[in-house]
């Protein structure tokens, strides 16, 4: 049993206490900083405290494992009580940052919270979340609950929440087990949040529809963040990251004015609640994408993000046909790169023109497969293939991930001979070729190597 009480401290940070119930013997806590090349996490953790049920105080030791920050403790009680501070992360650096200022606050789960290290992160866990912030501050979150306690259900709901307060205007719409609640800064157009979640509901209903259900659960409730940053150096910027059933953007005030760029961002992230959610792979410690993977999770759901938003009346089919002709240029510009296969650009991302090649080349893959299943197999046959991955795989029901051979047979039985081109242009680096207008002749595509 894990109980968490958190106290935001305007213009400071956290200030962290938890009681831990029935811990197990030897056990040490852990931080999955993982994510911190660009904030280090763990270095925001400090004035660490720990004592047992009596109140005795235990000492602790702290080691890096794989990316996985351990505070191992000296003695392992089964109830102890651990206080510490989460100093404010950068909240212009990025969009995932756990910040406080003097008006709000941002807290994201993998940065904040401390969980014993023997915990499996998807079974059920007796978890409650209670948050203090100053009086006039409204609290929103991921989870269930309601006012100021919170109740994740599993140590990965904990990591993977979102919880937000203070100076945010809520904008909310629902249909049936549709619903999106988008916050904004008050300092963002008031009609922006609302604009927002009319376009981004219709896109979640053609995802439910796509996949045949919500990713877990009978509902697909999301919740959006959006915040400003200002333009350093003059750079125009936008960034987002997937949380559990949340998602948070990050952009100078000149993006916001991009309706459609805004909504892609929207729509990929929220199709991540699918791939990459339901449909997963084993990642790379700590949390990263798997990088043998990287086409499926982040080149179809980069072109199933447009093909989606093309069939929600967000964009034209003449918009469709400009992004593919912008990617196909983006791939081209990385010619230096396109020796590399995804999953080896995809553990190099730090570089910009190798993240680009990731998904532009991606994007191109999953427009290529779909095409010619098409071609082969008639109409549908791709969205076919991922409907199957999602209700015969689903990791939030079966508890089982995929990988690269049992998504090519998926492929492979809707479209027979569909995987000699995921073997050459999805796990190989075969090039891409041009598309026209009419999709691509059979002859195109003839030779493509197998692993």
């Amino acid at each position: 049993k894990l109980s968490y009480e958190i106290e935001a401290l305007p213009g400071e940070g956290f200030q962290v206490q938890l009681w831990v119930e029935g811990l197990g013997r030897g056990a040490g806590f852990k931080l999955l900083d993982g994510w911190g090349v660009i904030q280090d996490h763990a270095s925001h953790i400090s004035d660490l405290t720990v004592s047992d049920g009596e109140g005795n105080p235990i000492g602790w030791t702290h080691e890096a494992i794989d990316g996985t920050s351990i505070w191992k403790l000296e003695r392992g009680p089964r109830n102890v009580t651990l206080r510490y501070r989460v100093r404010s992360y950068d909240p212009e650096l990025s969009s995932e940052a756990a910040f406080v200022d003097q008006t709000k606050f941002v807290l994201v789960g993998y940065s904040t919270f401390l969980i014993p290290e023997n915990i499996y992160h998807f079974e059920p866990a007796s978890i409650s979340v209670k948050v203090t912030a100053p009086d006039s501050w409204r609290v929103w979150s991921s989870w269930p609950g309601a006012g100021e306690v919170f109740f994740p259900g599993s140590s990965h709901h904990l990591w993977s929440g979102v919880l937000v307060g203070g100076g945010f205007r809520l904008s909310r719409l629902e249909t049936g087990s549709l619903s999106v609640s988008v916050l904004t800064e008050n300092r963002i157009n008031r009609a922006m949040g609302l604009s927002i979640a009319n376009r981004l509901l219709p896109v979640l209903g053609e995802m439910r529809d796509l996949f045949g259900a919500a990713p877990r659960g009978d509902s697909l409730r999301v919740l959006a963040v959006y915040r400003t940053q200002s333009r350093r150096k003059g750079l125009s910027m936008m960034s987002g990251n997937s949380e559990e059933n949340a998602f948070l953007c990050l952009a100078t005030p000149d993006r916001f004015r991009n309706a459609d760029q805004l909504m892609v961002l929207a729509a990929h992230e929220c199709l991540h609640f699918y791939l990459g959610g339901a449909i997963t792979a084993s990642p790379e410690p700590p949390y990263r994408n798997a990088p043998d993977m990287v086409w499926l999770m982040e080149g179809v759901t980069e072109y199933l993000t447009y093909k989606i938003l093309e069939r929600a009346g967000i964009i034209t089919k003449e918009t469709l046909v400009k992004v593919t002709k912008e990617k196909e240029r983006e791939y081209r510009d990385t010619r230096g790169w396109t020796h590399l296969t995804l999953a080896q650009a995809a553990r190099r991302m730090s570089d910009i023109e190798v993240y680009k090649l990731v998904y532009s080349r991606g994007f191109l893959v999953g427009q290529l497969l779909d095409r010619e299943m098409t071609r082969k197999s008639g109409p549908g046959v791709f969205e076919a293939a991922l409907k199957e991955l999602f209700q015969d795989h689903n990791f939030y029901r079966q508890g089982v991930v995929v990988d690269p051979e049992l998504v090519r047979s998926v492929f492979e039985s809707h479209s027979p001979g569909i995987g000699l081109l995921i073997d050459g242009f999805a796990s190989g680096s075969k090039t891409i070729p041009t598309f026209k207008s009419d999709p691509p002749r059979k002859e195109a595509y003839a030779g493509a190597a197998p692993r």
